[in-house]
């Protein structure tokens, strides 16, 4: 099985790799070029002739959209479009990534892939018509939509967390905003486990939705990282989290409150069962705290090194 990837530089790209790598008869290449260039990313895709191709691309720093509309709406809305044209032309079976930011609008439920969609950012819309452009062309295709991805990468949502919690202001987050926090290697998981089955004969196209068990609030969760942070040294004060409104921090309006995603669509169709985020965050943190000794060790030994006498 071939699997051809728009791109190998994410997190969840890697992670996918990385599931890939253990599991003898899949072979897997990434697109090398600019998410711009059409014509080049055909070239590249019909040399490849792939049996799935997984679009993972995206641009998702909300920090950045605002100030760069264009770009958002070239990866994540045009972008799918020029690629589910080439699947079509090329008969290969899609697996596009989305995000439960396209959900919007406060629900007292969990939202389920029949649900009416209300993005109310950027980032949210964008991914909307990314997905609008998937769905209306290709019947083989799958939308995926992901909760919020953490892992131990630098410039993530954990390492951010660690950052804030260790400036001297007091860290502030949205007691209002839920979400359901997913391992990104978790995400990697599932993806490769749906080309399986898909690969296998399964017939099971359409969206589907896959976050981590147990929605709970970016206060909340901030909690958790930083008292596991403080547990393995990382943080050595007592660093607590308050938490505010969406409004204090000015995201209301601008993110959505209640992000829980029913998942349930994923485990009749493809047997795909939730599994906790809070194992993968120890993971994570404990990754972290072994990166920033190994940093410090090399430091150390540079610092040494350079003090030593020359002969």
């Amino acid at each position: 099985m071939h699997i051809f990837l728009t791109e190998d530089r994410s997190n969840l790209a890697k992670s996918l790799l990385e599931h890939a790598g253990q599991i003898r008869g899949i072979h897997c290449t990434a697109y090398q070029g600019d998410a711009s260039d059409s014509v080049e990313l055909q070239r590249q895709l019909t040399e490849a002739t792939p049996d799935f191709v997984v679009n993972s691309l995206e641009f998702d720093d909300l920090a950045q959209i605002d100030a760069s509309p264009d770009r958002a709406w070239q990866l994540n809305a045009i972008f799918p479009d020029h690629l589910a044209h080439i699947c079509l032309d090329q008969s290969v079976a899609l697996i596009h990534i989305s995000s439960d930011e396209v959900i919007g609008e406060a629900r007292n439920s969990a939202f389920n892939e029949k649900d009416t969609v209300h993005p109310i950012n950027t980032y949210g819309e964008t991914k909307w018509q990314g997905e609008e452009a998937v769905r209306q062309l290709l019947k083989r295709h799958v939308i995926l939509r992901l909760g919020r991805l953490f892992d131990s990468s630098e410039g993530g949502w954990l390492r951010h967390l660690l950052d804030q919690a260790s400036q001297p202001q007091e860290l502030q987050e949205a007691a209002d905003i839920t979400l359901s926090p997913t391992a990104v290697s978790d995400a990697g998981r599932v993806v490769l486990a749906m080309i399986q089955q898909l690969d296998t004969g399964a017939e099971c196209w359409g969206t589907y939705h896959y976050a981590g068990v147990e929605p709970i609030s970016r206060a909340q969760f901030a909690e958790q990282v930083i008292e596991l942070a403080q547990e393995r040294g990382i943080l050595e004060g007592m660093e607590e989290v308050r938490g505010v409104s969406a409004a204090v921090l000015g995201l209301a309006g601008k993110q959505a409150l209640h992000r829980e995603m029913n998942c349930q669509r994923i485990m009749d169709h493809y047997g795909i069962k939730q599994r906790s985020w809070r194992p993968a965050l120890v993971e994570a943190i404990e990754r972290i705290a072994d990166q920033n000794e190994a940093q410090e060790q090399a430091e150390k030994a540079a610092q040494v090194e350079k003090e030593e006498p020359t002969a």
